[in-house]
């Protein structure tokens, strides 16, 4: 075959088969797109990444630049999803939306089609792409379970190890909370501490309100402070306080009746009012935590009863969801059995697991 023939031949295959300058580019350029829900602000700024969550407020954007940053809902114009999410309303209905756009103090959610897009004011739209528990679909249930080395100082001297557990449950706006502690020690076959206390509490959350409905049940038992059983029962009404992100505080106050059954003397009854407060705050980057949790009770009676318990600690997340903490309990009765003191304290060194 002559030489300008076999140039011809491989020049038409070369076009034949490696695509032209624009079209080798264009083709780079769509294997490189990623994407990304888009917000849009107010003031015109656009912001790319992955739309979390929207709630009380806050809308949670995870960026590949900055992390996962927090954004005023107030100051969003329009949010625009890669793919469509469930949006959870105040009547509890869900709807899932490929578009949110603000338009004269209107939100306008864009729905998959054929369906037409939806008009609603800004304080209907309850939670954007909730968890599936929030939407009454199953549940969620987390908790910590510790071990711990304590030193005890007032009914009961010692040092024993000691049992304690936390379990949460929650389903939209119902949550069941329970604690349990137990500790147990000998010396030379002689026991020294028997003690053991449970608490559970249940909490009716209301939409987009601070204030919350509550109520209790806490037993405890004290065979050296002669207290057979203890039990405080009672309805409460509780506020969260908004405060930073990094900081949770709560409070409630409620009526109470109290029992205590005793080994060796007459058993007690009374009415009276009860505090409870919770406090969490993350500390260095959420690398350490500190935690109180408090109850107080006053007797309305002819004999005056007075109860404080409280534990504070701090707690540090080690790795694979153990969770090393220090803690410091108060638990005092300004009426207790003859000869019992009034005030245990206790300090624990605890290694636990948290999921």
């Amino acid at each position: 075959m002559p030489l300008f023939m076999l140039i011809a031949l491989q020049d038409h295959l070369r076009r034949a088969f490696i695509p032209s300058p624009p079209v080798a580019l264009l083709g780079i350029s769509l294997m490189g797109v990623a994407t990304a829900d888009e917000v849009i602000m107010r003031n015109g700024d656009r912001l790319s990444g992955d739309v979390v969550r929207q709630d009380n407020g806050q809308l949670q954007l995870e960026t590949g630049y900055a992390g996962t940053i927090s954004i005023d809902w107030q100051q969003v114009r329009a949010v625009y999803l890669d793919d469509p999410v469930p949006v959870l309303l105040d009547d509890e209905k869900v709807i899932r939306v490929a578009r949110v756009v603000r338009e004269q103090e209107q939100l306008q959610l864009t729905v998959p089609p054929p369906a037409e897009p939806i008009m609603l004011p800004p304080e209907r739209v309850e939670i954007v792409d909730p968890e599936p528990w929030e939407m009454g679909d199953g549940y969620r249930l987390s908790g910590q379970i510790n071990l711990g080395l304590e030193n005890d100082r007032g009914n009961s001297d010692s040092q024993e190890l000691d049992l304690d557990f936390n379990l949460n449950y929650r389903r939209r706006r119902h949550e069941w909370d329970s604690y349990g502690a137990l500790a147990y020690s000998t010396t030379r076959d002689v026991e020294t501490t028997e003690n053991w206390t449970l608490v559970n509490k249940y909490t009716r959350h209301y939409r987009r309100r601070p204030w919350y409905g509550a109520a209790r049940l806490r037993l405890k038992h004290d065979r050296f402070a002669d207290l057979r059983l203890r039990y405080l029962v009672g309805p409460s009404l509780g506020y969260r306080f908004d405060t930073r992100d990094d900081i949770r505080l709560s409070a409630e106050i409620g009526p109470g009746y109290l029992h205590e059954d005793f080994y060796d003397q007459q058993d007690t009854d009374s009415w009276g009012p009860g505090l409870y407060l919770d406090y969490e705050q993350d500390l260095m980057a959420d690398q350490l935590q500190l935690y109180l949790t408090a109850m107080g009770f006053r007797a309305l009676s002819r004999q005056t009863n007075d109860l404080w318990v409280s534990r504070a600690g701090l707690r540090l997340p080690l790795v694979g969801g153990f969770v090393g903490s220090l803690e410091y309990e108060i638990d005092y009765d300004s009426n207790p059995a003859e000869d019992a003191k009034t005030t245990d304290t206790a300090l624990r060194f605890k290694l636990g697991y948290q999921w």
